[in-house]
């Protein structure tokens, strides 16, 4: 004689009755559903606001790059930099230069006071080849230097035509001779290239000439 089922057993097959349904959790299922919604959007938010996030990273460093040049394979050490040529075609370091005082004056397109200055540093430049370097670097540019030099014969009077490189602004040499943003700025090397002095704003001929006659007991007038 077989085992007897419960009698509650018998019941439910004698009437077929479903089996009772699970409890909705705490919430309803209508909550369960609104809840795994809400999750997905805020992952999803979380996914964009990451994509944005590194494609601005990105397109910044793009820009710095374009706009202001790589400075690997250059440095900007006050006393030990090298800057490519203005041209991109070259390198000039401080050491190279060493033998003869250097005159560093910085320059942009915007700097009225550079347009004025110029043409006394190039004139100067001629006049003292052979006794003392100059050296003009573009820095904090936002136009075309190139052409703002060309204007002057840059090139063709003074010893070397640069590009600043690094910082924020392709400034990075500027900034590490204590440069805050004012142009024009001219650094001064005595012939062992140590850094003497640095001078903030403009130079006439007059100026000029006084300032090489004491450090350097020369200048480009009599």
């Amino acid at each position: 004689m077989g085992k007897r089922r419960p009698s509650h057993y018998a019941a439910v097959r004698s009437t077929g009755a479903p089996a009772p349904a699970p409890s909705p959790p705490r919430g309803g299922w209508r909550g369960v559903g609104y809840r795994r919604s809400a999750r997905r959007r805020r992952q999803v938010r979380a996914a964009i606001f990451s994509a944005v996030g590194t494609a601005i990273l990105a397109a910044a460093v793009v820009l710095a790059v374009v706009g202001h040049g790589s400075s690997a394979g250059f440095r900007t050490s006050p006393t030990n930099w090298s800057l490519p040529t203005l041209n991109g075609k070259a390198t000039v370091t401080l050491a190279s230069l060493k033998g003869r005082p250097t005159v560093v004056n910085f320059f942009a397109s915007w700097c009225r006071v550079c347009a004025a200055e110029l043409p006394v540093f190039a004139h100067d430049a001629v006049a003292l080849r052979g006794r003392v370097n100059v050296i003009e670097v573009n820095a904090l540019e936002t136009g075309d230097g190139s052409a703002f030099a060309e204007q002057f014969h840059l090139a063709r009077d003074v010893t070397a035509l640069l590009k600043d490189v690094g910082g924020a602004q392709g400034d990075g040499l500027y900034q590490s001779l204590g440069g805050s943003g004012s142009l024009p700025m001219t650094a001064f090397y005595d012939a062992a290239g140590h850094l003497i002095t640095t001078h903030i704003g403009g130079y006439d001929a007059a100026t000029l000439a006084e300032q090489l006659r004491t450090l350097y007991g020369t200048s480009a007038t009599p």
